[in-house]
């Protein structure tokens, strides 16, 4: 039985819908952004972002880190919000301000796919985009998967509204998309390898992308029976000088646009795990249910988007381009998860792309389950089945982002600081400005106790060491708690006491210990007796203005002498592997 011709809402609930949503995903990802401890990943991006401020030019590490994408974008948005001027004054707030923008942008984008979701589908598949949980979480995370999201989204739909009839100037944006995901994060030519898969599934089992009448969106007429010459050449020209432009900043540093076709060499090493091996199903616990401690599920998003495929192969439609886009879609979002599964090395985040185009698709499941239903009563429950699942989002974001931003039972929560952190980190600002310039401090943590020289980065004459030293000076030592004994040892031939506080948590199953130094009280020293001596007479005038002579005694100055400052071995802090 083939389903009722297809019903959508009014503009009105559309614009109700479209506005609730933009609403909510701003009420989740704005507020309190500072709240969260910063991740390690975070940190090492802000100082990069600081390093790079200060000397204009971005140093590329192929091994174990992206491209300057993000960190570009971030500057710009730096002077245009105002807070370029002084890296010491950064907040979290301001570089996870970057991330919010992107994620909502990412709403927007959605509007590029209108004419495939449906007004019904488009309306929902923003919705739940602003309240999924993930999306919320990683909307306030400094980190790349975020903008590398609304790039490939940005790049789908440009292809999208080419093959809807649009003008060169979708290839064009296209391109430039393109060239930007690779400048952002290398993994982007995973989401190209799906998406050509995706692209011959959909031609062989549907045929061409033909436009349909109306199609809107196309920024100038093109008809659709002219086609563009060599496509793929208004798509690769851009990608390339956009990346090209993005690594070299701005045609100057040549080596860091091979060491960008090099890294990936160092890529398939990673991919066996390197300390981050997962279950083959990770990825799916994340969409449909997992249980630690806490139950979380985006359940509602994953069964609806795989009504989203079903209709893509078994619903009727009227034109074959919104059916061939629908397999397309679905065939790119599986073989991204077939491909992140079975990779060993797994991060909760790098699946948001396969998770934002499977909420694109549960917009087209949910707009065609409505088109079944006829009756008030069916419609009436899947209204109220649509606004409970988008209830239980919306207190899963207010969990993962509030009582639970760092608690590691939140599954978007890797590897994460502890808040116990940031009661370390106010301690030793306190001593800092107490002891001002006698001030010294050495961290001793194996991973140079991330994310900690981003919050002292504007503490004089702080080390960072992987290894304890043979001897300690410094006022002020952090250490890990397992290695407290020998730092102790090295203390002791300074000949300094230390009081010792803590365990402060870090990460999970890592803290640290706090040793400052005690003021040492000084020695009393003997008052130089007074000799007495008769005094010559004096004048008749000088005598009426010299006290007498067993009022008058001196002492010496009591005024420590200024300390000398101990060398700080590792002052630079090491940087680990970033995901």
């Amino acid at each position: 039985m083939a389903p009722r011709k297809e019903v959508t809402i009014s503009l009105l609930s559309f614009l109700f819908l479209v506005i609730l949503a933009i609403g909510l995903g701003s009420f989740y990802r704005l507020p309190s952004l500072e709240s969260r401890p910063m991740h390690t990943d975070e940190a090492i991006l802000g100082v990069k972002l600081a390093d790079y401020a200060k000397s204009g030019q971005f140093q590329y590490d192929p091994t174990d880190y992206h491209g300057p994408a993000l960190h570009q974008v971030s500057l710009l948005w730096s002077k245009i919000d105002g807070w370029d001027s002084d890296p010491a004054r950064w907040t979290e707030s301001d570089l996870r301000m970057v991330s919010v923008i992107f994620g909502l942008l990412l709403l927007l984008v959605t509007f590029m796919f209108s004419d495939v979701l449906g007004r019904l589908g488009t309306a929902l598949a923003i919705l739940m985009s602003a309240v999924s949980p993930m999306m919320v979480f990683y909307s306030r995370y400094f980190i790349m998967e975020m903008q590398l999201t609304l790039l490939i989204a940005v790049t789908l739909g440009c292809f999208w509204r080419f093959s809807q009839g649009g003008s060169k100037l979708w290839l064009l944006m296209a391109g430039f998309a393109l060239g930007f995901q690779h400048a952002t994060k290398e993994t982007f030519i995973i989401n190209v390898a799906a998406a050509i898969v995706g692209w011959i599934a959909a031609r062989v089992l549907i045929g061409e992308f033909q436009p349909s009448r109306g199609s809107g969106l196309r920024l100038s007429s093109s008809s659709s029976k002219k086609q563009t010459q060599r496509p793929l050449l208004w798509v690769a020209i851009p990608a390339i000088l956009v990346s090209v432009a993005s690594y070299s900043g701005g045609f100057r540093d040549w080596n860091a646009v091979q060491d960008s076709l090099m890294t990936y060499m160092n890529y398939l090493e990673r991919s066996g795990g390197s300390g981050h091996e997962k279950p083959w199903h990770y990825y799916f616990t994340l969409i449909f249910w997992r249980h630690d401690g806490l139950t979380w599920s985006e359940s509602m998003i994953g069964i609806l988007g795989l009504f989203g495929m079903a209709y893509g192969l078994l619903g009727e439609f009227k034109n074959t381009a919104r059916q061939a886009f629908l397999v397309f879609l679905s065939v790119y979002t599986l073989v991204l998860f077939g491909i992140y599964s079975l990779l060993s090395y797994k991060t909760p985040w790098c699946i948001l792309s396969a998770q934002h185009s499977l909420t694109l698709l549960a917009g087209a499941g949910a707009g065609w389950i409505w088109s079944w239903m006829s009756g008030r009563i069916t419609r009436f429950l899947f209204k109220i089945a649509i606004g409970v699942g988008i209830y239980f989002l919306c207190g899963q974001s207010k969990f993962a982002t509030d009582h639970y931003r760092a608690d590691q039972r939140n599954p978007y929560v890797y590897s994460h600081t502890s808040t116990d952190l940031l009661r370390l980190v106010s301690e030793v600002k306190t001593i800092a400005s107490e002891q001002g310039e006698a001030f010294t401090a050495q961290v001793i943590n194996r991973d140079s106790g991330w994310p900690l020289p981003w919050y002292w980065r504007t503490l004089p004459r702080v080390g960072y060491q992987m290894t304890v030293p043979e001897t300690l000076e410094a006022s002020v030592v952090v250490v890990d708690s397992d290695l407290i004994e020998p730092v102790k040892a090295a203390l002791a031939k300074s000949g300094r006491e230390y009081r010792e506080t803590g365990p402060y948590g870090l990460r999970p199953g890592l803290y640290l210990s706090l040793l400052v130094a005690k003021n040492k009280t000084p020695e009393p020293q003997p008052v130089a007796p007074v000799i007495e001596s008769k005094p010559e007479a004096p004048s008749p005038d000088e005598a009426s203005l010299t006290p007498p002579a067993d009022t008058i005694s001196t002492a010496p100055s009591l005024m420590p002498a200024k300390p000398v400052l101990p060398a700080l071995p590792g002052i630079t802090p090491s940087v680990p592997a970033q995901p």
